[in-house]
Protein backbone atom coordinates (compact mmCIF):
# COMPACT_ATOMS: atom_id res chain seq x y z
CA UNK A 1 0.00 0.00 0.00
CA UNK A 2 1.29 3.59 -1.11
CA UNK A 3 2.60 5.56 2.23
CA UNK A 4 0.52 8.69 3.19
CA UNK A 5 1.15 11.54 1.46
CA UNK A 6 1.55 15.09 2.94
CA UNK A 7 1.33 18.09 1.18
CA UNK A 8 1.32 21.69 3.03
CA UNK A 9 -0.66 23.79 0.95
CA UNK A 10 -3.36 27.18 1.70
CA UNK A 11 -3.05 30.31 3.07
CA UNK A 12 -1.83 28.84 6.25
CA UNK A 13 0.49 26.24 5.28
CA UNK A 14 -1.35 23.30 6.35
CA UNK A 15 -0.96 19.80 6.05
CA UNK A 16 -2.73 18.22 3.58
CA UNK A 17 -2.90 14.58 3.51
CA UNK A 18 -3.46 11.68 1.36
CA UNK A 19 -4.16 9.04 2.50
CA UNK A 20 -4.16 5.39 0.47
CA UNK A 21 -7.57 3.36 1.30
CA UNK A 22 -7.95 0.51 -1.17
CA UNK A 23 -6.85 -0.09 -4.70
CA UNK A 24 -6.42 3.04 -6.43
CA UNK A 25 -8.62 5.17 -4.09
CA UNK A 26 -7.72 7.98 -1.44
CA UNK A 27 -9.24 10.46 0.56
CA UNK A 28 -8.01 13.58 1.87
CA UNK A 29 -7.66 15.06 4.88
CA UNK A 30 -7.95 18.76 5.07
CA UNK A 31 -7.46 20.64 1.49
CA UNK A 32 -6.47 23.93 1.49
CA UNK A 33 -4.80 24.37 -1.70
CA UNK A 34 -6.30 28.09 -3.14
CA UNK A 35 -5.48 30.52 -5.47
CA UNK A 36 -5.03 32.91 -2.62
CA UNK A 37 -1.58 30.87 -1.99
CA UNK A 38 -1.41 30.10 -5.92
CA UNK A 39 -1.71 26.14 -5.15
CA UNK A 40 -5.00 25.56 -6.07
CA UNK A 41 -3.93 22.93 -8.39
CA UNK A 42 -1.30 21.12 -6.07
CA UNK A 43 -3.49 18.35 -4.62
CA UNK A 44 -5.72 17.75 -7.71
CA UNK A 45 -2.63 17.61 -9.85
CA UNK A 46 -0.98 14.84 -6.96
CA UNK A 47 -4.25 12.40 -7.59
CA UNK A 48 -4.67 12.48 -11.28
CA UNK A 49 -0.47 12.29 -11.35
CA UNK A 50 -0.77 9.07 -9.49
CA UNK A 51 -3.58 7.30 -10.95
CA UNK A 52 -5.96 8.48 -7.50
CA UNK A 53 -9.83 8.43 -7.48
CA UNK A 54 -10.26 10.53 -3.94
CA UNK A 55 -13.48 8.87 -2.34
CA UNK A 56 -14.20 11.21 0.46
CA UNK A 57 -12.60 14.90 2.04
CA UNK A 58 -12.49 14.08 5.35
CA UNK A 59 -12.21 17.77 7.56
CA UNK A 60 -10.30 17.52 10.74
CA UNK A 61 -12.47 20.35 11.91
CA UNK A 62 -13.96 23.39 9.53
CA UNK A 63 -11.53 26.62 10.27
CA UNK A 64 -11.17 28.59 7.61
CA UNK A 65 -7.17 27.71 6.89
CA UNK A 66 -8.29 24.16 6.48
CA UNK A 67 -11.21 24.10 3.69
CA UNK A 68 -10.28 26.37 0.96
CA UNK A 69 -9.34 23.46 -1.30
CA UNK A 70 -12.81 21.76 -1.02
CA UNK A 71 -14.40 22.84 -3.89
CA UNK A 72 -11.47 21.96 -6.29
CA UNK A 73 -11.21 18.95 -5.41
CA UNK A 74 -15.42 18.30 -5.48
CA UNK A 75 -15.20 19.57 -8.99
CA UNK A 76 -12.42 16.86 -10.14
CA UNK A 77 -13.95 14.16 -8.35
CA UNK A 78 -17.59 14.87 -8.05
CA UNK A 79 -18.75 11.45 -6.27
CA UNK A 80 -15.91 12.44 -3.52
CA UNK A 81 -17.80 12.39 0.09
CA UNK A 82 -17.21 15.87 2.47
CA UNK A 83 -17.36 14.83 5.60
CA UNK A 84 -17.38 16.93 8.84
CA UNK A 85 -18.05 16.22 12.60
CA UNK A 86 -21.86 16.46 13.28
CA UNK A 87 -20.89 19.33 15.79
CA UNK A 88 -19.65 22.00 12.77
CA UNK A 89 -21.52 20.35 9.41
CA UNK A 90 -24.05 23.17 9.80
CA UNK A 91 -20.79 25.43 8.81
CA UNK A 92 -21.07 24.28 5.51
CA UNK A 93 -24.32 24.26 4.93
CA UNK A 94 -24.40 28.27 4.08
CA UNK A 95 -20.32 28.73 3.93
CA UNK A 96 -19.13 30.77 5.76
CA UNK A 97 -20.77 29.60 9.03
CA UNK A 98 -20.54 31.95 11.94
CA UNK A 99 -17.60 29.93 13.18
CA UNK A 100 -15.21 31.50 10.15
CA UNK A 101 -16.21 34.53 10.13
CA UNK A 102 -15.81 34.99 13.71
CA UNK A 103 -12.31 33.21 13.58
CA UNK A 104 -11.03 35.20 10.24
CA UNK A 105 -11.96 38.45 12.35
CA UNK A 106 -9.75 37.39 15.32
CA UNK A 107 -6.85 36.23 12.94
CA UNK A 108 -6.81 39.39 10.76
CA UNK A 109 -7.62 36.94 7.81
CA UNK A 110 -11.26 38.41 6.13
CA UNK A 111 -9.53 38.10 2.87
CA UNK A 112 -10.15 34.47 3.31
CA UNK A 113 -14.01 34.70 3.73
CA UNK A 114 -14.62 34.77 0.02
CA UNK A 115 -12.89 31.70 -0.61
CA UNK A 116 -14.31 30.21 2.14
CA UNK A 117 -17.37 30.94 1.10
CA UNK A 118 -17.14 29.24 -2.11
CA UNK A 119 -17.19 25.86 -0.37
CA UNK A 120 -19.46 23.09 -1.09
CA UNK A 121 -22.07 21.82 1.91
CA UNK A 122 -20.84 19.04 3.52
CA UNK A 123 -22.55 15.66 2.56
CA UNK A 124 -21.56 13.31 5.61
CA UNK A 125 -21.74 13.88 9.33
CA UNK A 126 -19.42 12.22 11.91
CA UNK A 127 -19.55 11.03 14.91
CA UNK A 128 -16.75 9.83 17.61
CA UNK A 129 -16.06 6.33 18.58
CA UNK A 130 -16.89 4.81 14.32
CA UNK A 131 -14.77 3.54 12.30
CA UNK A 132 -14.87 6.00 8.77
CA UNK A 133 -15.48 2.82 6.80
CA UNK A 134 -18.99 2.22 8.38
CA UNK A 135 -19.81 6.40 6.45
CA UNK A 136 -17.90 5.35 3.36
CA UNK A 137 -17.64 1.45 2.74
CA UNK A 138 -15.19 1.72 0.01
CA UNK A 139 -12.88 2.85 2.35
CA UNK A 140 -10.73 0.20 3.29
CA UNK A 141 -8.64 -0.44 6.42
CA UNK A 142 -9.70 0.22 10.27
CA UNK A 143 -9.76 3.95 10.51
CA UNK A 144 -11.67 5.28 13.58
CA UNK A 145 -12.98 8.63 13.90
CA UNK A 146 -11.92 9.96 17.32
CA UNK A 147 -13.97 13.47 18.42
CA UNK A 148 -11.66 15.51 20.46
CA UNK A 149 -12.88 19.29 21.13
CA UNK A 150 -11.41 22.28 22.61
CA UNK A 151 -10.19 23.94 19.51
CA UNK A 152 -13.24 23.53 17.67
CA UNK A 153 -16.53 21.92 19.19
CA UNK A 154 -16.03 18.96 16.14
CA UNK A 155 -12.52 18.59 15.72
CA UNK A 156 -11.54 15.00 14.91
CA UNK A 157 -8.64 13.06 15.26
CA UNK A 158 -8.27 9.60 12.90
CA UNK A 159 -6.65 6.29 14.16
CA UNK A 160 -5.93 3.39 12.67
CA UNK A 161 -4.24 0.80 14.68
CA UNK A 162 -3.02 -1.32 11.90
CA UNK A 163 -0.69 1.43 10.75
CA UNK A 164 -0.18 2.77 13.62
CA UNK A 165 -1.06 6.30 12.59
CA UNK A 166 -2.97 8.96 14.39
CA UNK A 167 -4.26 12.15 11.76
CA UNK A 168 -4.28 14.41 14.71
CA UNK A 169 -5.39 17.84 12.98
CA UNK A 170 -5.08 21.01 15.47
CA UNK A 171 -5.94 18.91 18.00
CA UNK A 172 -2.11 18.03 19.03
CA UNK A 173 0.93 19.56 17.40
CA UNK A 174 4.81 18.30 18.44
CA UNK A 175 6.91 19.29 21.63
CA UNK A 176 3.69 18.85 23.10
CA UNK A 177 1.73 21.70 21.39
CA UNK A 178 -1.78 22.51 20.74
CA UNK A 179 -4.20 24.41 18.94
CA UNK A 180 -5.58 27.46 19.89
CA UNK A 181 -8.27 27.27 21.92
CA UNK A 182 -9.25 31.39 22.61
CA UNK A 183 -11.05 32.06 19.29
CA UNK A 184 -14.59 31.33 18.47
CA UNK A 185 -16.00 27.85 19.59
CA UNK A 186 -12.51 26.94 21.31
CA UNK A 187 -13.16 25.26 24.97
CA UNK A 188 -9.72 24.82 26.98
CA UNK A 189 -11.02 22.26 29.31
CA UNK A 190 -12.68 20.42 26.52
CA UNK A 191 -9.06 20.41 25.09
CA UNK A 192 -7.52 19.03 28.44
CA UNK A 193 -10.21 16.34 28.59
CA UNK A 194 -9.41 15.83 24.10
CA UNK A 195 -5.81 15.62 25.24
CA UNK A 196 -6.26 12.97 28.19
CA UNK A 197 -8.40 10.39 26.60
CA UNK A 198 -5.77 10.34 23.70
CA UNK A 199 -2.91 9.96 26.32
CA UNK A 200 -4.82 7.22 27.55
CA UNK A 201 -5.92 5.64 24.46
CA UNK A 202 -3.34 6.04 21.82
CA UNK A 203 -0.53 4.05 22.17
CA UNK A 204 3.49 5.44 22.51
CA UNK A 205 5.16 5.45 19.18
CA UNK A 206 2.26 5.89 17.43
CA UNK A 207 3.33 8.26 14.64
CA UNK A 208 1.33 11.64 14.40
CA UNK A 209 0.21 13.79 11.50
CA UNK A 210 -0.32 17.51 13.25
CA UNK A 211 -2.65 20.22 11.21
CA UNK A 212 0.55 22.26 10.94
CA UNK A 213 4.10 21.20 11.23
CA UNK A 214 6.17 18.23 11.51
CA UNK A 215 5.12 14.90 12.47
CA UNK A 216 6.02 13.39 15.48
CA UNK A 217 5.85 9.61 17.82
CA UNK A 218 3.10 10.04 20.28
CA UNK A 219 4.59 9.89 23.83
Amino acid sequence: MMEIKLLQTGVLGVNTLIVPCGKNRCFVVDPAACSLSHDENCITDYLKKNHLECTAVILTHTHFDHITGIDKIKKEFPSAKICVHEAEFAELMNAPGPMNVNVTEDCGASIVLEQVSKQPCAELSLKGDASLNSFIPSIEGDWIIIHTPGHSPGSICLYSKEQNILIAGDTIFSSGGFGRTDLYGGDFNALKKSLMFLKQTIPQNTLVFSGHGPSFYFE
